[in-house]
């Protein structure tokens, strides 16, 4: 191997150096005010949550690959469908569920502001997520019929992640800005 070895982490008691014309962290950077871009990165407040709606969150689960091991049935055995996260509160004062209040275990379907509509999805009532936003385990909800096992398990974030926002100095794509309904999934 030619060059420098370059240890993975930092040494105890080694000078860090950043690539940036100080050789340290900068707050602010000279080379995006020269690109016409902010400075000094400032806050931008995301979109308000609409009324009935929650902010859609997901996220990875650790027995899974994205949504390339939802079908296998060793690892289904562990997780064979994501449920919606809501908060407790929240759930107690759905529109819609004054009569049969949400627990766990229920069956709901989410729609997004653009109308996209999910498979049926279990309810997971928990004080673990804050009252505006749901949260889905990526990489379920397939409808492909060669996923024996998978197909129609759960529901896909990715059907119902119709708009997103790019960032423009660097490029990545927030997809938190979908926002959901939640009724109930007729039997």
């Amino acid at each position: 191997m030619k060059g420098k070895i370059v240890p993975v982490c930092e040494e105890e008691g080694l000078e860090l150096l950043f690539g940036t014309p100080s050789e340290k962290i900068e707050l602010y950077s000279q080379a995006l005010a020269d690109a016409g871009f902010d400075p000094l990165p400032e806050f931008t407040p995301p979109d308000e949550v609409p009324p009935g709606m929650f902010r859609l969150l997901s996220g990875r689960a650790p027995m899974h690959t994205f949504g390339r091991t939802t079908n296998n049935r060793v690892l289904g055995g562990l997780m064979s469908e994501n449920e919606v996260w809501i908060n407790a509160r929240a759930a107690r004062s759905l529109a819609g569920f004054e009569e049969k209040p949400l627990k766990s275990g229920d069956y709901v379907m989410l729609v997004n502001q653009d109308g996209a509509k999910s498979g049926p999805v279990k309810a997971k009532v928990t004080e673990r997520i804050r009252g505006d936003a749901v949260y889905l385990v990526h990489g379920f909800g397939h409808t492909a019929k060669g996923l024996s096992f998978s197909r129609n398990r759960g529901a896909s974030d990715s059907a119902l992640t119709t708009r997103f926002k790019v960032d423009p100095v660097m490029g990545g794509t927030g997809m938190n800005v979908n926002f959901v309904r939640i009724s109930r999934a007729e039997a």
